[in-house]
């Protein structure tokens, strides 16, 4: 990790990652869509090790990739008039309380990493985190782990896409994702408080990414 990479910079980033799963969670629950390339970003990112060295727009490819999430939380966080913003902003904090009670919760930890090191070896074989079988296995380890925690996310939208199997599933592992990025965000320092006060600077920040991208 660059010696100039700050701790709002990674918070930063690792924000707008968890936006972009939130967003094609949303996408898929009210439409039935979602971007491939957005989706496999985050896809891959479960099987990428953090190391402290790296950046955290890295475990993501760069900042480029991660255009999507950036976009979206700047109009998050300047209040622009998103007719999605109530349930991007539910499913986020519901993410980030999730991801403190399970960095308490060993067991559960241990089972996610047990299932984990599982779909890694089956990512090797079929060679793509979005082949539907990894997709599958990572909603099933989801709904085996973090659906029995609290508070549960519950998706909202159209019954006709959220009654898919394929949509429950893609769903299920973007939430996965979208915790993965709520781990990133806390290590660095990241908390409710901290983007109330440091609401401007995040944004400047979100900004800078961009012109990376």
């Amino acid at each position: 990790m660059s010696s100039h990479t700050s701790d709002l910079n990674q918070r930063a980033a690792a924000l707008a990652a968890l936006t972009q799963a939130v967003y094609l969670v949303d996408r898929i629950a009210r439409k039935g869509i979602v971007d491939a390339e957005d989706c496999k970003v985050l896809m891959d990112s479960l099987f990428c090790e953090a190391r402290h060295e790296h950046a955290v727009s890295e475990i993501y490819g760069g900042a480029a990739a991660l255009h999507t999430g950036l976009r979206i939380c700047t109009r998050l966080l300047q209040g622009s008039d998103l007719q999605q913003a109530k349930s991007l902003m539910v499913y986020s904090g519901g993410l980030m309380t999730l991801e403190r009670r399970l960095a308490r919760d060993s067991a559960t930890r241990q089972k996610l990493a047990d299932g984990m090191h599982r779909i890694t070896a089956q990512r090797q074989y079929f060679g793509d985190a979005m082949h539907k079988n990894i997709v599958a296995a990572i909603a099933d380890l989801y709904g085996e782990t973090i659906s029995h925690m609290k508070p549960r996310i519950i998706v909202r939208g159209k019954s006709e896409y959220l009654s898919q199997s394929a949509n429950t599933q893609r769903v299920r592992a973007l939430l996965m994702a979208g915790l993965r990025a709520a781990h990133l965000w806390h290590q660095y320092g990241g908390g409710h408080i901290s983007l109330l006060l440091r609401r401007k600077a995040t944004m400047r920040e979100l900004e800078a990414l961009r012109h990376q991208a």
